[in-house]
């Protein structure tokens, strides 16, 4: 199998466009994203970090987490975790 190569620049706009993608659907596809994205948050830029925490901020505004019980708990962990990393940062 040919091994796949991204630059970290584009290992984030791929991820960002997934986690968008996966705002507001109620499949198996927002926590399999999240957890491919997450071992490299401490990779990503703060920028990059800001648009996935703005995002997530939105999607709460807008009530798109999809069904309350199954999968607005992960859409908050994860913008928690986003947070954390942003907070983290700042003590560096």
């Amino acid at each position: 199998m040919s091994e796949i190569k991204l630059d970290l620049q584009n290992f984030s706009t791929l991820a960002i466009c997934a986690i968008r993608y996966c705002h507001g659907r109620q499949t198996y596809m927002p926590d399999l994203v999240r957890d491919i994205v997450r071992p490299f948050l401490k990779d990503i830029s703060n920028s990059d970090l800001d648009v996935m925490i703005d995002d997530c901020r939105f999607q709460r505004k807008m009530d798109l987490y999809g069904d309350d019980v199954i999968d607005k708990p992960g859409w908050l962990r994860w913008e928690a975790e986003l947070t954390e990393e942003k907070e983290r940062r700042k003590h560096d």
